[in-house]
């Protein structure tokens, strides 16, 4: 009895140290029988790093451990964080107490848990919770105006609903809010039911001080109710209508110690930067423009909210002009809140020679994370100026320009010449082509028997003379009948020319060529066909053995 006393005591008095081993639970409150999860963190640990769970055996069962390596990024530090996720199951029911864990030279605080036995959980009216219940919390209730706020509202349902839930919008009179992005959906559990949660996040940001009130949101759902059957219907669900717990910020105005006169830019980070465009630090000619860009990025702002940044201060002179280009700028939203930027380039030209220093750019912004005043500097930059004759005067007697066309004078040759052999491949080319195409069979042609060959041969001659390819087509197959058994086909099968010849026509016949036919080519095949089929006969005749018996 007393060590559990004196772990009570170690539990009260936990959060008034600082350790470096943070633990957490997702609820100190759980029925018999229910498991829940123990989260320690730490920065000081890498992931070879072992932690000790051996004293929570006594009072639990470890179920599972998990080890995560992640990256946290506080105040615009990234620092890397190792965390364990420990699945327990208590052992008994009462006052329960997680141990502190040693971790290494560090150890965590304890952690008392009541665990509630079946009886206990039925008869706890606090225990009991709606089926359907909405709340609401913020993350600080008295901001500065125009200060980021965030606000979370949570819906939680142990019940099934419909697709058909609503909320009513977020409209606030004197402040404007941003949704930051879509709803989240996850399932916790709440003395020992499991619920579904569905979060949705906003940023709010006061444009005046004094007392604000965000007004309470409506949830309107259908929730499922089973019949008798066990079978689900719109018919037999039931409207849910629940509202959010309504709350009052208390919005404080700028502090009187924030400089007068310059914008007011409440953020919890804030970083400044330049990017040049060339690098100033060479010499510049007078009339060259430089290109200069400012960047402002802030944690807790929209981008319209911060000021513009010029390069140039009041003491700018007449000698360097400044010319400045439409300013980008970029929000960005996330769980934790709207980030933003803003990139103001201008182009800065010295009309005349000299050294000119830019002044510093100073932007004063208030850290609502330390609530106070900081300041963001850039250093000034001196440009040197030269005239653009100096660079030619300085060169000396060489004069680069007179020399460079005594070199081009051979490639120019060169060219000349190879564009002359060009045009004259492509004349000579051209008049070989002419002479193929206009290539005609002599006027004069062997006699080819034409009256023996029959009809046939006659009319395609007269149809390629003509150079009409249906009639042409139609007595080139009459002929072909009348010296080869298989026809056509037979006969353009044995002769190269004859087939190539009877490509072309039917491509002309059956639209697939892209010029008109011309029939001297049909007709010079068939004439080599008749010519080789001369041929062929008389040396098949020639071959052939004298008879045993001499003709009488």
């Amino acid at each position: 009895m007393t060590r559990l006393i004196i772990l009570c005591l170690l539990a009260l008095l936990s959060p008034l140290a600082q350790a470096a081993l943070d633990a957490s639970v997702d609820r100190t409150r759980l029925v018999e029988g229910e498991a829940l999860e123990l989260t320690l963190e730490t920065p000081s640990a890498s992931r070879l790093s072992e932690l000790d769970l051996a004293p929570l055996e006594e009072n639990f069962d470890i179920q599972r451990t998990r080890q995560l390596s992640l990256v946290s990024q506080i105040n615009g530090r990234t620092t890397p964080v190792t965390r364990w996720v420990v699945t327990l199951l208590p052992l008994r029911t009462g006052f329960v107490v997680i141990p502190p864990l040693q971790l290494g030279a560090v150890a965590s605080q304890p952690i008392t848990l009541q665990v509630l036995s079946a009886a206990q959980a039925a008869s706890d009216t606090s225990a009991q919770l709606a089926p359907v219940f909405i709340d609401s919390e913020v993350d600080i209730e008295t901001p500065y105006v125009q200060a980021q706020v965030l606000l979370t509202l949570r819906i939680y349902h142990s019940v099934s609903l419909f697709d058909d839930s609503t909320l009513s919008g977020l409209d606030i009179p004197n402040a404007r809010v941003e949704s930051l992005g879509p709803p989240r959906h996850f399932e916790r559990t709440m003395n020992g039911v499991r619920h579904g949660v569905i979060e949705m996040r906003y940023a709010i940001f006061a444009q005046q001080s004094g007392e604000l009130d965000i007004p309470s949101q409506l949830f309107s759902a259908t929730v499922l109710q089973p019949t008798s059957n066990e079978r689900f219907s719109a018919r037999t669900g039931k409207l849910v209508q629940v509202r959010s717990p309504s709350i009052r910020l208390q919005v404080r105005p700028v502090p009187d110690s924030y400089p007068a006169g310059v914008p007011w830019i409440p953020a919890s980070a804030l970083r400044l930067s330049q990017t040049w465009q060339p690098d100033p630090g060479i010499d510049l000619l007078s009339g060259e423009p430089l290109t200069r860009t400012l960047i402002l990025e802030a944690e807790g702002l929209n981008a319209s909210q911060l000021p513009a940044l010029q390069s140039l201060g009041a003491g700018a002179t007449d000698e360097v002009r400044q010319y400045a280009d439409q300013p980008r700028l970029e929000n960005r939203s996330s769980d934790t809140g709207i980030s933003s930027a803003r990139h103001d380039s201008a182009a800065l030209v010295a009309l005349q020679e000299g050294s000119y220093t830019l002044p510093p750019v100073v932007v004063n912004w208030w850290n609502t994370e330390l609530d106070q005043l900081e300041t963001a500097t850039l250093d000034a930059v001196t440009l040197n100026v030269s005239r653009s004759s100096d660079y030619s005067s300085s060169a000396g007697p060489v004069n680069f320009p007179l020399a460079e066309p005594a070199l081009l004078w051979p490639w120019q040759l060169a060219t000349a010449l190879l564009a002359l052999a060009l045009a004259a491949s492509l004349y000579f080319l051209r008049n070989a082509r002419r002479a193929l195409v206009d290539f005609s069979l002599p006027e004069t042609e062997e006699d080819l028997d034409d009256q023996d060959q029959g009809n046939p041969l006659a009319d395609l001659q007269a149809a390629c003379r003509t150079n009409q390819p249906a009639e042409a087509r139609k007595a080139l197959e009459t002929w072909a009948r009348q010296q080869h058994g298989e026809g056509l086909i037979g006969l353009a099968h044995n002769y190269l020319e004859l087939e190539e010849a009877l490509d072309e026509l039917n491509a002309c016949l059956f639209g697939r060529a892209h010029h008109p036919w011309r029939g001297k080519p049909l007709w010079r095949a068939v004439r080599m066909v008749i010519q080789s089929r001369r041929r062929e006969a008389e040396e098949e005749q020639t071959a052939k053995p004298e008879g045993l018996y001499p003709d009488v």
